[in-house]
C-alpha cells in the first residue's frame, strides 16, 4: 500500500517518469505501470482444496485440545483404527493438515521476560564448533559461561565434552570472573545428571555433586527441551561461532586457541548490552563486586578411578594402559583423570603422570619405568615395547650396540652392554618421555 500511494502521487499526480520512480523504489517498471493503472481493492478470498480429513475435523480438534503434543502420525493411526480403516492419505498431507488445525486451536507458548540482579545467576553449556588445529580440521567442544546480569561471558575449547572438561571449564570460568554467582543453570547432560526425576528434581552424578560442593556453587537444571531457560548462554554460543569461528580459524594447538578465546572474551567488555543500552564492562564492574569469593582450596578438575597395577607395570584406564615404576606391581592405585593428563597415585605418593590418550587400547609408556626390570632381564631389551615406542631411546640403543637385535650369546652380550652403562651414568642420554 505504501508503494502504491508513492507511485500514484509521483506518477499520476506529479507526472514523473515511470523508469525514474521504478529505480528509486527498486521495483520493476512494469509493476509501476500496473500500480498506475489499477486501484487496490479487497483481495479475493483464498479457497483451500478439500481434504480427505475434512470429515474427521471434529475428531482431530478433540485430540489436539485434549493432548496438544500429539503427533500427526498418532492422529492418523487413531482415525484409521477407530473411524475409517480404509482411509489412505500421504504422510505429508496428514502433517500439513494437523499442523494447520494445531495453529488454530493450540496457542503458542508465552514467556516472561526475566530481570536479574548482580551476581544472581549464571548459565553454562557446551557446543561443538570446527577449527583447524595443526593443519587438520577438528571438531572442538566450546564450554561457555555467561553472567545473566552483566552479559559478560567466558569460553574455552576442549577435545571432549566429558566430566574433566566440564570441571576444567567451570574452574577456569569462576577464576576468570573472580568469584561465584548465587546459582548456575545447566541442562540435563549425562556429565552432571544421572536421571531426570519428576519436576525439577534430578539424580546428580556423585562426582559432579562433590565438585560443585567443594566449589560452593549451587547448580539448577533447566526443564527438558526448554532451551529458553538458559537462552542467554545459547545466544552467546551463536555470537562466539559467528564472530570467532567464521571463517574457520587455524591454530598450532588447542592452547593457542584458548589464549585467543580468552582475549576475545575480554573484548566483550567494550560492547553495549543489547537490552539495557549500557556497556557490559560497566555492568560487570557492579556484578563483580557482588560475586561471592572463591574457596581457599579449589577442587581438582578431575575424575577419580581405581585400578590395580598389573604384571606389565600398567594400570588400565578407559581401555588405555599407562606405565608405573616396577616396584608398584600388584598394588592398588588411585588414578586422577584430568582433561589432558592422567596422574597415578599409590598410597599418598604420586608415582607417575602421563598425557591422556584420546584413543582406545593404546599404550602410554615411560621408558624409565622399565630400566630396573630390564637390568635383570637383559634379553627383554631386544623387543621391549617401552623402547620400541620411544624413537630416541631406540636410536641410543642402536648407537651403543648395533647388533643388539641378533640372536644367541652375541645378542645377549650386547643387551647387557646396553643396560650396564646405567650404573656409570651412560643412560643420562636417555631423554625424558614424550608427556614431559
Amino acid at each position: 500500500m505504501e508503494n502504491w500511494e508513492d507511485i500514484r502521487l509521483r506518477c499520476v499526480r506529479d507526472g514523473e517518469p515511470i523508469k525514474r520512480v521504478a529505480k528509486d523504489l527498486g521495483i520493476s517498471p512494469n509493476t509501476v505501470r500496473k500500480y498506475c493503472a489499477q486501484v487496490p481493492g479487497p483481495q479475493p478470498p483464498r479457497y483451500e482444496r478439500c481434504s480427505k480429513l475434512d470429515p474427521f475435523v471434529k475428531v482431530i480438534d478433540a485430540l489436539l485440545e485434549s493432548t496438544p503434543r500429539i503427533t500427526a502420525k498418532r492422529v492418523g493411526s487413531v482415525i484409521c483404527r477407530q473411524y475409517d480403516a480404509t482411509l489412505s492419505i500421504s504422510e505429508a498431507a496428514l502433517r500439513k493438515y494437523v499442523a494447520r488445525r494445531r495453529r488454530a486451536l493450540v496457542p503458542k507458548e508465552a514467556f516472561v521476560r526475566a530481570r536479574h540482579v548482580p551476581a544472581d545467576q549464571a548459565q553454562f553449556d557446551f557446543s561443538p564448533m570446527q577449527v583447524i588445529i595443526g593443519g587438520v580440521l577438528t571438531v572442538v567442544h566450546i564450554f561457555a559461561m555467561r553472567l545473566s546480569y552483566s552479559g559478560h561471558f567466558f569460553a574455552r575449547a576442549s577435545f571432549t565434552e566429558d566430566r574433566p572438561a566440564l570441571f576444567a571449564g567451570l574452574l577456569a570460568a569462576v577464576k576468570f570472573f573472580g568469584g561465584l554467582p548465587r546459582v548456575a543453570i545447566f541442562d540435563n547432560a549425562k556429565t552432571a545428571v544421572t536421571r531426570v526425576l519428576r519436576g525439577r528434581n534430578r539424580e546428580q552424578n556423585d562426582r559432579f555433586r562433590h565438585f560443585c560442593g567443594e566449589l560452593a556453587l549451587e547448580v539448577e537444571f533447566a526443564a527438558p527441551r526448554s532451551g529458553n531457560e538458559k537462552g542467554g548462554v545459547e545466544g552467546v554460543m551463536g555470537y562466539i561461532e559467528d564472530n570467532h569461528f567464521r571463517p574457520i580459524p587455524s591454530y598450532d594447538g588447542i592452547e593457542a586457541l584458548n589464549v585467543d578465546l580468552e582475549q576475545f572474551c575480554r573484548s566483550n567488555l567494550a560492547r553495549i548490552h543489547s537490552t539495557h543500552n549500557e556497556r557490559i564492562g560497566d555492568r560487570f564492574d557492579r556484578e563483580k563486586a557482588a560475586l561471592r569469593s572463591l574457596p581457599d582450596d579449589l577442587p581438582k578438575a578431575c575424575v577419580f578411578a581405581y585400578a590395580r597395577v598389573n604384571k606389565f607395570q600398567e594400570v588400565t584406564v578407559e581401555t588405555n594402559h599407562y606405565s608405573v615404576p616396577s616396584r608398584y606391581v600388584g598394588r592398588d592405585a588411585i588414578v586422577e583423570i584430568y582433561e589432558n593428563s592422567v596422574a597415578i597415585a599409590i598410597g599418598d605418593q604420586r608415582v607417575a603422570e602421563h598425557r591422556r590418550s584420546r584413543g582406545k587400547n593404546e599404550f602410554i609408556i615411560d621408558p624409565l619405568h622399565y630400566i630396573d626390570v630390564i637390568a635383570h632381564k637383559h634379553r627383554s631389551a631386544m623387543r621391549a615395547l617401552a623402547f620400541a615406542e620411544e624413537p630416541s631411546v631406540s636410536i641410543l640403543r642402536e648407537a651403543i650396540c648395533p647388533d643388539l637385535i641378533t640372536e644367541g650369546r652375541k645378542g645377549l652380550t650386547h643387551a647387557k652392554r646396553f643396560i650396564r652403562p646405567r650404573s656409570r651414568g651412560a643412560c643420562a642420554g636417555i631423554p625424558p618421555p614424550l608427556h614431559r
